[in-house]
């Protein structure tokens, strides 16, 4: 069996790349060959044009902040470039996608924000290939809302899957009232690993010394530094700060996804408004603070996901700050995640074998 797999592209979000391989490797205890099908042209971060801005905000007024953070994306994304190449099959050769149609058995959309109105790519809904053949995995919308100029290219695309699943509780009903079909929440593909296959890519930071041995605090903020309450929180502690995504520290900054693996697999404590961050916090069974992002339109499509994750494992109240933060209770965690794997490959052997689950998934690691 041939499955190709569309995602969205490029060498910038940890969570996208690390999904992507989740995908990757759990296709493959179905198939015999699972691909990546590369749709955008933009192979390197100088193409892709993402730029954290926020995390820029302590060069302003620095004539070289520019060049710094430019010198420094290169060195981050290389290291995602680097990590695909080694785990992820990936197919840039090819000129349009409907003279691929025939070669795959099946074609899989998901995870991440494929279906964003904002910048979702008409190939997300697979319009190139027979309905029998495609179905999505954990896709998401990752938005309050359908515009309505864009409302009947979902319905179309959408209503043309043979399979239907979606990452958040939000999808549903923007698909049911869209398309009339009600989808299936699953797990986003980072959680159908356990810890010890994740841990089999993870890669300790050649900077990681003494400083961090007896423990430190992680965070991982998109489009913003992280709130103030983070050092007063490291002083009361004692605990030394690893901030991700900071451009003031070179080791931080260009930490690649292996790194990033490691270093929340170890992580005494995160804070984090994303939602791999919260994800892999809960994957390792690490204390976490979830700091909503804002109020914007993407705040708004990341509480939404993040919401349905916290409610799904009982931890709605990781919103807030606790007396012992470093208190956490996984019960529900373990009693839920492998009910959660065993519905995504049940969801996965009838899409893609049309039988019950054959393939045996691990517990609750």
């Amino acid at each position: 069996m041939r499955i190709a797999q569309l995602t969205l592209t490029g060498y910038f979000n940890y969570g996208n790349i690390l999904q992507k391989f989740a995908l990757q490797y759990t296709l493959k205890k179905f198939a015999d060959f699972v691909e990546v099908l590369w749709y955008s042209k933009r192979t390197n971060f100088a193409e892709t044009g993402e730029k954290p801005v926020a995390q820029c905000v302590m060069f302003n007024g620095r004539r070289d902040g520019e060049k710094i953070f430019s010198l420094r994306e290169a060195v981050r994304q290389s290291k995602f470039k680097d990590f695909e190449n080694l785990y992820i099959k990936t197919r840039f050769d090819f000129p349009y996608f409907e003279d691929i149609a025939d070669e795959y058995d099946f074609f899989v959309v998901g995870s991440d924000q494929v279906w964003n109105p904002s910048w979702y790519s008409p190939y997300s809904f697979l319009s190139f290939v027979p309905r029998e053949k495609k179905f999505s995995y954990a896709a998401s919308i990752g938005a309050p809302a359908i515009p309505n100029d864009k409302k009947e290219i979902f319905r179309r695309g959408i209503s043309d899957f043979n399979y239907l699943s979606v990452r958040e509780e939000a999808a549903v009903k923007i698909i049911s009232d869209l398309t009339g079909r009600t989808p299936i929440v699953l797990p986003d593909p980072v959680l159908l690993l356990t810890e010890s296959e994740w841990l089999t890519v993870a890669q300790k930071p050649a900077w990681f010394k003494e400083k961090y041995q007896r423990g430190f605090i992680l965070t991982y903020y998109l489009r913003k530094l992280p709130p103030p309450e983070v050092k007063t929180l490291a002083d009361k502690l004692e605990l030394p700060v690893i901030n991700l995504l900071d451009i003031g520290n070179y080791n931080h900054f260009t930490v690649g996804p292996a790194e990033f693996i490691w270093l929340f697999s170890q992580a005494s404590l995160i804070f984090t408004n994303s939602f791999h961050g919260v994800a892999f916090s809960i994957l390792f069974r690490r204390p976490f603070i979830n700091r909503e992002i804002s109020n914007d339109k993407l705040g708004v499509s990341m509480s939404n996901r993040i919401k349905t994750l916290l409610k799904l494992f009982g931890l709605e109240d990781r919103t807030q700050m606790h007396a012992d933060p470093l208190k956490i209770d996984f019960a529900r965690r373990d009693e839920v995640l492998p009910l959660e794997r065993a519905k995504a490959f049940k969801f996965l052997s009838e899409a893609l074998l049309n039988e019950p689950n054959q393939v045996t998934t691990s517990g609750g690691g």
